[in-house]
């Protein structure tokens, strides 16, 4: 179930909008529900995933910067210096952006030592950051009520929204068995 909820969040960002830089005449383009006509020079805004494309084919510049070995060293800073139930803000496609920046060090560090020390410590600033918003979002499904919820949801990305809203069903699940509540 929870992969399931994870492709949704993946496709979620995939189809969300972000702004390019067009560098050459491409004509209208469609997708989805709408369209767009790339003139040379002009700004557009486009699925995350056809930016990533075309600007791979050298056609765009995505305007939006990615997350960067730097960011997530500083969210990490920042996610341990929160409070319990205090979320440091991440960009919205960060998960999936980290990822992407993980896939590209681990290409250069087979040929560039510096880059594979790099992505030591990305990977492990990475992993302790996922550690403490995992820590903060299994606190909040065990002790949070329902209607605090809501509030708390809007500060967290929508793969861990997923994850605390499963949590929060599997603990009231078990906690009504456990007193025999419904």
């Amino acid at each position: 179930m929870i992969r399931s909820l994870l492709s949704l969040a993946m496709y979620y960002h995939e189809l969300s909008p972000t702004k390019v830089a067009v560098f050459r005449d491409l004509g209208s383009v469609s997708f989805g529900e709408g369209y767009e006509i790339l003139s040379r020079g002009a700004e557009a805004s486009l699925p995350f995933w056809l930016a990533g494309y075309l600007s791979r084919e050298g056609l765009v510049e995505v305007k939006e910067g990615s997350v960067s070995v730097q960011d997530v060293a500083m969210a990490l800073i920042n996610e341990r210096g929160g409070g319990d139930y205090e979320f440091t803000p991440l960009k919205p496609r960060f998960y999936l952006e980290v990822k992407s920046l993980l896939s590209r060090m681990r290409e250069a560090s087979t040929s560039d030592p510096e880059a594979a020390l790099s992505l030591v410590k990305l990977e492990s600033n990475f992993d302790d950051l996922i550690q403490y918003r995992l820590r903060k979002i299994m606190r909040v499904a065990l002790l949070s009520k329902e209607g605090e919820l809501e509030e708390l949801t809007e500060k967290i990305l929508p793969e861990e929204r997923a994850l605390l809203r499963l949590l929060k069903s599997l603990v009231s699940g078990w906690r009504g068995i456990v007193v025999e509540r419904k």
